[in-house]
């Protein structure tokens, strides 16, 4: 029986990946009410396979040439850049035993209240130029690994950045051969601006008796976060932002512990 025409994958375990970061840490402990703590990293990770099995989306483990696997070598798919993240709670100053309204109706309402949360801001996990469908592609039975050709000279983000122009789409050029010379990852995906917040409210009835209520916010300032950009060249939407992350969000929570 011929073989013609059959197409399938083949997996090797030859892949690797090298990782480095420089992890910097500040953090104030419970004191006057207050507690604030953060993180920044430095990082960069390398690899020429981000994931096994298929599992990681368009051109991620599927090598464009598997008889060249050192042009596979490029940022990880989950390489974060810089990164900083933390917390902070304050309690505020208000009813008996604290600094402000000690006594009175005001100050028994306002006891036990207090503001949290965590922020995270974070460069982009970057993207991957490719043909979203070529000819050579399907025919190899791996759509979606080939990338074009990665035009000299020309800076990848010079009037990037808009929803329509998220990077230079001039920077990439139909390949003058088969395997283009783009790199995997070489694009600047969109940053994280995360910032939520709780305010809680705890109120004492018994010794062991305790109501606890809290409103708590996601995306707090309503920030709008892109999640997604199309970087397959010679679709509609080439270079665009085409996804965002949801929107700002309310939750009540209470809780009775006794």
């Amino acid at each position: 029986a011929s073989l013609s025409g059959i197409l399938y994958d083949y997996e090797d375990s030859v892949a690797f990946s090298n990782y480095n970061a420089l992890t910097a840490t500040a953090r104030r402990r419970l004191h006057s009410g207050v507690s604030l703590g953060g993180t920044y990293v430095y990082s960069h990770s390398i690899d020429n396979s981000s994931s096994i099995g298929g599992n990681g989306g368009t051109g991620l483990t599927i090598a464009q040439n598997w008889q060249d696997l050192l042009a596979e070598e490029s940022n990880s798919s989950f390489d974060i850049r810089h990164q900083l993240s933390g917390n902070f709670l304050y309690e505020l100053p208000f009813g008996p035993d604290t600094h402000l309204l000690t006594s009175g109706w005001l100050g028994h309402g306002l006891a036990g209240l207090s503001i949290s949360g965590n922020f995270d801001f974070a460069t982009g996990e970057p993207l991957t130029p490719n043909f979203a469908s070529n000819i050579q592609d399907v025919a190899r039975g791996s759509t979606g690994s080939l990338r074009p050709d990665r035009v000299p000279g020309v800076s990848l983000t010079q009037g990037g950045g808009s929803i329509r122009n998220w990077f230079n789409k001039g920077a990439f050029a139909s390949p003058a051969a088969v395997y283009g010379t783009a790199s995997r990852f070489s694009i600047p995906g969109p940053g994280t601006v995360s910032f939520n917040a709780s305010l809680s409210k705890t109120i004492r009835f018994a010794e062991t008796r305790t109501l606890e209520m809290r409103a708590t916010s996601d995306n707090v300032f309503n920030t709008v976060q892109y999640s997604g950009v199309n970087a397959s060249l010679g679709t509609a939407s080439y270079g665009q932002v085409i996804t965002a992350a949801g929107m700002r969000q309310f939750s009540f929570v209470a809780r009775l512990r006794y």
